[in-house]
């Protein structure tokens, strides 16, 4: 799972597949279409979740004491799957409701793109 830390408002973003912004709106971004890579922008730090060690800990919460660690990190500036791009570069994702079309706004002008949906198996 990956997530934006703003350093402006201090707010954590998790990612989806439409466009997240923190409260302020100076950070935001999304996942693209394969659901592992994602795009952001803006004064933000990306952080990380290892999915695995997540899961387990939600799994065995414990009904009092201490909660259960997980392993969570800072991704580093240059990562493959993380592209930063500057505010003005950024194109936003709002997914329609059909769930099937993506309109990506760049501007005043919106352009409607076809994708799978990455999050249930397809044939």
């Amino acid at each position: 799972m990956k997530l934006l830390y703003c350093n402006t408002c201090c707010d954590i973003v998790k990612l989806s597949r439409t466009t997240r912004t923190c409260q302020c709106g100076a950070t935001g971004g999304h996942y693209k279409e394969d659901g592992l890579n994602a795009i952001y922008y803006g004064p933000a730090i990306p952080l990380g979740f290892a999915n695995y060690s997540f899961r387990k800990a939600l799994s065995v919460q414990p009904e009092y004491g201490m909660g259960i660690d997980y392993k969570a990190f800072v991704i580093p500036k240059v990562c493959p799957t993380m592209v930063h791009v500057v505010s003005e570069d950024y194109v936003s994702v709002v997914i329609d409701e059909d769930s099937t079309s993506v309109v990506a706004r760049a501007g005043l002008e919106d352009k409607l793109v076809k994708i799978k949906n990455v999050y249930k198996d397809e044939k």
